[in-house]
């Protein structure tokens, strides 16, 4: 028996479709509905923080949770049926909040949304070892508004529109389209060499100049 929404199932659906590997990473499928909610509710639409609950590496939907690890054959054809027929997701956010879990490892995730006052609130509780800690809407505060609004500016559609990510290890580099069609097997060598030596966060943009060198922001 399914337990998540229909609001949920479609907003996963939409993750499945578009980006499967993040869905099959449980804490990316997480992140991904929370910061789909906290947008929509940092710029005043409805939103859904039903069923959220604290954890140490931040705010989990139980609901989704439970369904997700225990009854996944069912989850994911539901998930999919939901998205196919429903049509209610605000394509915006959802495809800000799929590239933020795009270039960010599991760890940074955990930390962002550390910051956020809607789970810091409980923060106490929940490193108290409570189990089972709900997260409450009215504790989405005016700097939790304030932090989605900066993803907004960081993120903006062109750049998202724009961008390819690809993953070495837990270090995410951002290419423009155009270069990382340019991307060699020499390129790739040599960013497998500067993830075990340098040290890097995500995200780490890089191009690549008229010679064919990279140049690593």
């Amino acid at each position: 028996m399914i337990n998540s929404d229909d609001r949920k199932l479609e907003l996963s659906g939409w993750l499945m479709e578009n980006d499967e590997d993040s869905y099959n990473d449980p804490l990316k499928l997480q992140k991904f509905l929370f910061f789909y909610e906290s947008f929509s509710k940092a710029n005043g639409k409805p939103a859904d923080f039903d069923y959220l609950r604290g954890y140490k590496n931040g705010p989990v939907f139980s609901s989704v949770y439970g369904d997700y690890t225990k009854e996944r054959n069912e989850f994911d054809q539901r998930a999919r049926d939901c998205y196919l027929a429903v049509h209610s997701i605000d394509d915006r956010y959802a495809v800000r909040s799929d590239f933020v879990v795009k270039i960010l490892s599991d760890e940074d995730l955990s930390d962002l949304t550390h910051q956020m006052n809607i789970w810091s609130a409980k923060a106490d509780r929940i490193f108290a070892g409570h189990k089972q800690v709900s997260l409450d809407e009215s504790d989405f505060n005016q700097d939790d508004v304030s932090l989605m609004h900066l993803l907004e500016s960081m993120y903006p559609d062109e750049l998202i529109a724009d961008s390819c990510v690809m993953r070495i290890r837990d270090h995410y580099f951002v290419f423009s389209k155009d270069d990382y069609k340019c991307l060699t097997d020499e390129h790739r060598k040599a960013l497998s060499t500067i993830v075990r030596y340098e040290v890097l966060h995500n995200p780490v943009y890089v191009e690549i100049d008229e010679e064919g060198s990279l140049l690593i922001d």
